[in-house]
């Protein structure tokens, strides 16, 4: 064999592996893509289940959960539970909602993507009887009443009763007892 073809030879061989890295890299991140899409969809399952052991001291007809976030999360929400009904209570998504909107509703996600501004949000609703419902590892402890949390291959439901309670609202005993509760942000 000449240079050239060794050459050509080599140069198809690392096409080759290049080649096969990739497509090992998009078959990684379509499950990873999955995963992520499928823990989405059980969070959204969560909020939707949660809204059926709370009471609001002013409940309404409709049930309005709001979703802040740039993220998928809000139109998940939409897809997933938009529509419902609970008890004869119809369950309305908004997505990204504006300070004038936000009155309207009855719950707040916190996505992660909102993380940056969950202070912000938190402050903004605090003294209101909206429920407020995140997703980050701290969120109960900055103030949020419910934590969707992810330990391991589980989702963990945190409940700070405190914070729950300073708005007026209550949680079905049957739900907090499949919860970890909080205390002030603190674990019991």
């Amino acid at each position: 064999m000449n240079a050239s073809t060794v050459r050509r030879n080599a140069s198809l061989q690392s096409l080759r592996w290049l080649l096969i890295a990739c497509a090992l890299f998009i078959v990684s991140t379509a499950g990873m893509l999955q995963a992520q899409q499928d823990e989405r969809a059980v969070r959204a399952a969560f909020v939707y289940n949660l809204a059926k052991y709370v009471r609001w001291p002013n409940q309404t007809r409709e049930i309005t959960v709001c979703a802040a976030g740039s993220d998928n999360m809000g139109p998940l929400l939409k897809t997933v539970i938009d529509g419902k009904d609970i008890d004869g209570r119809p369950i309305h998504v908004l997505l990204q909602p504006v300070e004038a909107n936000v009155s309207r509703c009855d719950i707040v996600y916190v996505s992660k993507a909102a993380s940056a501004n969950t202070k912000t949000i938190l402050a903004r609703i605090r003294g209101t009887t909206i429920l407020t419902v995140g997703e980050e590892d701290a969120f109960v402890g900055s103030g949020g009443m419910v934590g969707l949390v992810r330990i391991g291959d589980r989702m963990v439901l945190e409940v700070d009763l405190d914070t729950v309670r300073a708005a007026g609202l209550s949680i079905s005993s049957r739900l907090l007892d499949l919860a970890v509760t909080m205390h002030s942000g603190r674990r019991n």
